[in-house]
């Protein structure tokens, strides 16, 4: 396959898949997904003992890919670009282990693969936060699409510490690139990585960098309800929500909700593969209810826009 994949939307649906009738194409972009160095793949066992979080999340064997089986599945499936995210390491040479590894999938599959920077904001408490913005400011010279994603609990830190976090804002803006921070649903099942980010904290951060482009993946751990309140909505004019896991965690009808209150311009496609399988995530797209230009906005048109693909 050529990798080009298309979703076509703007007539009515059909009856037996629900799928919108195919006249007008539109780009697929993967805006979560998570990879590894070979290093990682190799010896997990290694980097669970070097970062405990880790060890939580793959010590039950969870499945990782590489570039390739990656790149397998998309074409499979029709999906054009992934956005590759690594782990949230909490030490410094681990991050950039990572980050150099996606750079280097980016050069060998030019076209395919976006890229964010991993950083751990909490190593700049006490030592200032130049080690980390020069890591990030690095990736983001040599190409990479934006930064995350942060996890606060794993990676040791508070957005009320707002020395830490603080000079990452600062840079995100001066690239115009995205920052993610991880945010979960406060209610429901545990599961490893599930952590307790109020989104009161999420709402200050958003309120002092309102021209900040932010994603919060997985739905915004249902952040998007609240820009039913107008004073909300005007400050996330620059928020983004991806729907990684969305299967794991929600009816599908959380896609039209989340369209209905947030706005399909707002919405990301994303699946944290190879979390669950990609045609899950698209069946799951497609019985969400969503309108047909939103499907076309949510799987590819919004990602072009914000990762500013040509």
């Amino acid at each position: 396959m050529s990798g080009v994949g298309t979703v076509l939307a703007g007539c009515p649906r059909t009856r037996d898949n629900a799928r919108p009738a195919r006249n007008m194409q539109t780009m697929i972009i993967d805006a979560h997904t998570h990879i590894f160095p070979e290093e990682v793949l190799a010896n997990p066992e290694r980097f669970g003992d070097l970062d405990p979080a880790f060890g939580m999340m793959h010590a039950g064997g969870a499945r990782m890919v590489s570039p390739a089986e990656l790149l397998e599945e998309m074409d499979r499936h029709g999906i054009d670009k992934a956005l590759l995210t690594g782990f949230p390491w909490r030490a410094p040479e681990l991050c950039r282990l990572n980050n150099d590894f996606i750079m280097e999938v980016m050069r060998t599959y030019p076209g395919r693969f976006l890229g964010l920077a991993v950083v751990n904001p909490s190593t700049s408490r006490g030592s200032g936060p130049g080690e980390t913005l020069a890591e990030a400011m690095r990736c983001l010279e040599a190409g990479m699409h934006g930064i995350g994603e942060l996890h606060l609990e794993m990676q040791g830190f508070s957005l009320h510490e707002r020395e830490v976090i603080e000079p990452l804002c600062d840079v995100a803006m001066q690239y115009d690139r995205p920052l993610m921070i991880h945010v979960n649903e406060p209610v429901g099942h545990n599961y490893p990585g599930k952590e307790q980010v109020a989104l009161s904290s999420i709402y200050s951060l958003i309120c002092d960098y309102p021209e900040m482009k932010l994603i919060l993946p997985h739905w915004g751990g249902g952040f998007f309800l609240y820009e039913l309140m107008p004073e909300v909505a005007q400050a996330a004019s620059k928020v983004f929500y991806d729907s990684a896991a969305s299967p794991f965690l929600y009816d599908s009808r959380i896609h039209s909700v989340a369209e209905n209150c947030a706005g399909a311009r707002k919405l990301l496609f994303g699946t944290d593969f190879p979390l669950i399988p990609y045609q899950r995530c698209l069946d799951d797209v497609y019985a969400g209810g969503m309108s047909d230009a939103g499907i076309a906005a949510f799987l590819g048109g919004n990602a072009r826009r914000l990762f500013r693909i040509e």
